[in-house]
């Protein structure tokens, strides 16, 4: 399967967002009840109203959030509702809370929405409840969640070379970095300013065999664009980017009539972890904790399938899952890094990756 785009790979798993054949999954029946989650229950509707920031493409932003409430409401047979703010990105939502749970102050969102890198120091902060969420959703195992249940994996994204496929053969789709760089694109390859996943792949498989890829995509890329600015791609101002942060605006999608595709680099298996969690001084944690466990069902990950086109890599019969299946099966492995896993990195990550942004931005 090396060199197949990624979207022929996503159709031939079936995980395609249009007719995943995972959907069709009982994703209506219901939870399993436990006391606790029936105590849950009933204390969460009690409280109302939960009220979630995050960025606007997170989660499906309002959308996804309206079609979390409605099956949630549904679910439980609850009055529930969710007030959904689009907010600033999630390094400055953790500071944020980080400061009002210290203070004491209620905080900005009920729950927190981050990647793996936010992380370790709101848990050393202990600014975040520990959470037995087995007992309120069976199907959250130890490993969907923080070493102390202060988050829970909800999606994964994998990271990958995205591409205008207008201008890229299909015999000529990269399935490694080395494949990135061919002489005729030289100067027509983006990068990302902060350089991402570059940091994670090193703490993996060394500074050693990062640093050289780095260096040399310094020299073949012809400028550096965020992850998210499709447009320059679809547009042709460059012929691909590395490494996208694994997540491409469906508009623009070869599968959708667009003209950009992306493929996994076999050597460059990274991810995003994104997690959920609960801030101590949340106004409405029932609400939150009843929220971050419906997320965990089947009909929970498909509204995140629709909405944020992600899924949770260790929920079974996503489409996530059935893609690290299926890499597992070809000999590969995903480089992964939870909390409790880059708690301990983070400070040689963050000192790689000013490295590789300097290289990148050519200081």
């Amino acid at each position: 399967m090396t060199g197949i785009p990624l979207s022929s790979r996503l159709l031939a798993l079936g995980a395609t967002m249009a007719a995943s054949l995972w959907l069709c999954l009982p994703a209506a029946a219901e939870m399993q009840r436990t006391p606790a989650l029936d105590a849950l229950i009933k204390a969460a509707e009690a409280e109302g109203t939960l009220n979630i920031v995050w960025a606007s493409n997170s989660m499906g932003g309002a959308a996804g959030a309206a079609a979390l409430q409605d099956a949630m409401n549904r679910e439980f047979h609850t009055h529930i509702k969710i007030a959904f703010t689009p907010g600033p990105s999630m390094p400055q939502m953790s500071t944020r809370i980080t400061q009002e749970v210290k203070a004491g102050q209620p905080s900005s969102s009920d729950t927190f929405l981050g990647v793996s890198v936010n992380f370790p120091s709101m848990i050393a902060a202990h600014v975040l409840e520990q959470v037995p969420w087995s007992s309120l959703n069976p199907a959250i195992k130890p490993d969907m969640q923080s070493a102390g249940g202060e988050a829970v994996l909800v999606y994964t994204l994998f990271e990958t070379f995205t591409y205008n496929a207008t201008l890229v053969p299909k015999d000529h789709v990269p399935h490694n970095f080395a494949g990135l760089f061919r002489p005729e694109w030289k100067g027509k390859l983006a990068s990302t300013p902060y350089a991402a996943g570059f940091d994670e792949l090193a703490l993996k498989e060394g500074d050693e065999k990062i640093r050289p890829i780095v260096e040399k995509l310094a020299q073949w890329a012809g400028g550096l664009i965020r992850c998210g600015d499709y447009d320059r791609i679809a547009s042709g101002e460059f012929i691909g980017l590395a490494i996208d942060c694994g997540q491409v605006n469906p508009q623009y999608m070869t599968e959708n009539g667009g003209p950009v595709d992306a493929s996994l680099l076999d050597d460059g298996l990274g991810t995003e972890l994104t997690y959920l969690s609960v801030p101590k001084t949340s106004a409405h944690p029932n609400l939150a904790k009843l929220f971050i466990a419906f997320v965990m069902t089947p009909e929970g990950q498909a509204i995140l399938d629709k909405y944020e086109h992600a899924t949770s890599h260790v929920y079974p019969g996503t489409p996530a899952y059935k893609r690290a299946q299926s890499l597992a099966a070809r000999g590969l492995k995903l480089v992964v890094w939870t909390p409790d896993a880059i708690g301990p990195q983070m400070e040689k990550a963050e000192r790689l990756k000013k490295e590789y942004e300097r290289i990148l931005e050519k200081k």
